[in-house]
């Protein structure tokens, strides 16, 4: 297929990981746009195979950290979809603060490009609650708060962005339950499988279920209803679960019982130390303020823009996955 000046362009930012790997995938669906799909690392396996999956695919190099190789990555797009990573490596060497810093110099340097691109039509943010905003100061979780300034700055008029943005609040992945330290651990003792979080067995938690599916479904169903997304917040959740509903799902993905315990954050950081205390602190706030505050309000949700009964559900996606090999982390 041969593509005219006219084709539109979307770019995805962190096109490897798991939000943009959706959106990639759900657009090359389409014949109807072209994709550049934008990595840190365009030499990696991953990014040359997807480079040599379909000729509508571009694979970019960009440097988030540069605004010249933002701007230059974003030329001539017609939409964006852009995700910043709250980076486990300066998280673990440099702490909390410093990944905070790192992922938010990231987010503004992807919304003041994205102020200087005249063919943009519509970006898409993927963000995150402002819980320390929402708590009035109660809970301070930096890899939530990392994506507020660039949130802050796409709302400011004065940026010509107010219009032409969509906020995806993208709930937990589905897939979470993989890896520490969401993954269930067997006590022999007992002769089952264990989750434990400070958090109420009630809580209610917002899943995006499958979200090597769902973040692409929804991230169209923003970008072909402007009238409806532009300016406005958008739920990136197929369900709410609770901690107990969460135990019952990987109950039957393992065929075997799964229990949800329940532990305080002082506990949990004990075992866990600074991830304790950054996964922990989600969970306390999503305990506390429950279902109304955890995004914004009047926030669209996926059955209002026509999608969510082709969203794929949590226990839809831990069923698909490799348990034997995945529980050798716990033996």
């Amino acid at each position: 297929m041969s593509f005219t000046p006219s084709t539109p362009l979307i770019v995805v930012v962190s096109a490897l990981g798991a939000q943009g790997a959706s959106v990639v995938s759900a657009y090359l669906q389409s014949s109807d746009y072209q994709i550049r799909a934008l990595t840190s690392d365009p030499s990696c396996d991953a990014a040359v195979r997807l480079a040599a999956k379909n000729s509508r695919v571009t694979v970019v190099g960009v440097d988030l950290s540069s605004l010249e190789s933002v701007v230059a990555a974003f030329h001539g797009a017609s939409f964006i979809f852009a995700q910043t990573v709250f980076r486990p490596d300066t998280f673990a060497s440099q702490g909390p603060a410093a990944a905070q810093a790192l992922e938010a110099r990231h987010g503004l340097n992807i919304a003041e490009a994205a102020s200087k691109i005249p063919s943009l039509q519509h970006l898409i943010w993927s963000t995150l609650p402002d819980a320390f905003g929402v708590s009035q100061g109660k809970y301070n979780i930096p890899h939530f708060q990392a994506k507020i300034p660039a949130e802050q700055y796409l709302r400011n008029p004065d940026n010509g962005l107010a219009d032409k943005t969509t906020y995806l609040h993208v709930g937990l992945y589905g897939s979470n339950a993989e890896r520490w330290p969401y993954l269930p651990v067997y006590v022999k003792g007992a002769q089952k499988y264990v989750i434990t979080l400070p958090c109420s067995p009630n809580a209610l938690i917002p899943f995006v279920g499958d979200e090597s599916v769902n973040v692409g479904l929804i991230v169209q169903a923003i970008l072909s209803q402007p009238e409806k997304t532009l300016g406005k917040s958008v739920l990136g959740a197929s369900e709410y679960l609770s901690c107990t509903d969460w135990a019952l799902a990987l109950s039957k993905a393992l065929k075997d019982n799964v229990t949800f315990a329940e532990t305080t954050l002082e506990s949990y950081e004990a075992v866990w130390g600074i991830a304790g205390t950054e996964v922990g602190l989600m969970f306390r706030y999503f305990n506390e303020v429950q279902r109304d505050a955890i995004s914004v309000p009047a926030i669209i949700t996926p059955a209002e823009l026509g999608v969510q009964e082709s969203l794929r559900s949590t226990e839809q996606r831990l069923q698909g996955m490799d348990w034997r090999d995945i529980l050798i982390q716990t033996s």
